[in-house]
């Protein structure tokens, strides 16, 4: 069974750039965003999630008047050997599911693909969250509308890539993606190839400089580049919740409310350069049902 008596979907809507960041530089970027090792796909690794989880609950716990104690007690402590304790709460890498790209026919347009997809529907599975029964395919210069309206016989331009409107079309996951992710007016298909090209290639890149107080310029060497999931990205993470580790501490059905109804409600901020503004996301929570193993 897997751990945790409650578990839930979260879908994390980019309200502006995410830095994840790899620690490493990566050919002309300095500071590279987190991405899997073998699709090479933008991911955010599950360490820094429930870090921000945590932060986030804890503030907002605060606010409320609860217990300074509760954040330990559902998101575990640290300590002296035999102080410590696992928490209540375990959540997964978040991945890809829509990536925003620039557009002849729009601002910009989400795209996604059918590995994205048949992922999406794997760990949708665990929650028993029922799924459209196929994931379509997609010719490689072709796409598949899955939000919005795309001319039927027209071409998109995605950034330098020229896709046609393909004859299939998919009303399951069409009308998933309008129930979950209103937010997303335009979505569509490609093929992986593509989906792949565009994720490792169209992702925002910044320069950085740090100013010397004396003189008033750039400090000689502090010029970086630094890459960001754009605005727009849609992510999303599984999240377990079970009982907290102590006698008489909360079920595993108050330890989700809390987390998602009293805590991470709305909004979560995730990634680096937190005071600049960056990696602010849109929450929302879809729900699994209860293991009865």
């Amino acid at each position: 069974m897997l751990w945790g008596e409650e578990k839930k979907l979260c879908l994390l809507y980019a309200l502006t750039p995410v830095h994840a960041g790899a620690g490493q530089a990566l050919r002309a970027v300095d500071l590279p965003i987190q991405r899997e090792r073998h699709t090479g796909w933008p991911t955010v690794q599950a360490s820094g999630i429930k870090g921000a989880m945590r932060d986030w609950c804890e503030k907002a716990w605060s606010r409320a008047g609860k217990s300074a104690s509760l954040v330990d007690d559902v998101f575990g402590k640290a300590g002296e050997a035999g102080s410590s304790w696992a928490g209540a709460v375990t959540v997964t890498d978040a991945r890809i599911l829509l990536f925003p790209v620039r557009s002849g026919i729009s601002p910009f347009v989400h795209v996604t693909a059918p590995s994205v997809l048949k992922r999406l529907k794997d760990d949708l599975a665990i929650l028993n969250v029922q799924t459209p029964e196929e994931v379509p395919t997609v010719e490689q210069d072709e796409f598949i509308p899955l939000a919005g309206e795309f001319s039927s016989s027209g071409s998109v331009i995605l950034e330098g890539l020229v896709v046609k409107a393909s004859n299939e079309s998919d009303k399951g996951w069409r009308k998933w993606f309008n129930t979950n992710l209103g937010e997303a007016e335009n979505v569509m298909l490609v093929s992986d190839d593509i989906f792949g090209y565009l994720v490792r290639t169209a992702t925002e890149v910044q320069a950085h400089i740090a100013i010397d107080d004396t003189t008033g310029t750039t400090k000689d060497g502090s010029l970086r580049y630094q890459e960001y999931l754009p605005a727009d990205s849609v992510l999303y993470f599984l999240a377990f919740f079970s009982g907290v580790r102590k006698d008489g501490g909360e079920k595993a059905s108050d330890v989700a409310r809390l987390v998602s109804e009293e805590g991470v409600t709305t909004h979560l901020q995730i990634g680096g350069d937190f005071t600049l503004g960056k990696g602010i996301c849109k929450v929302r929570w879809v729900q699994g049902s209860v293991n009865k193993d």
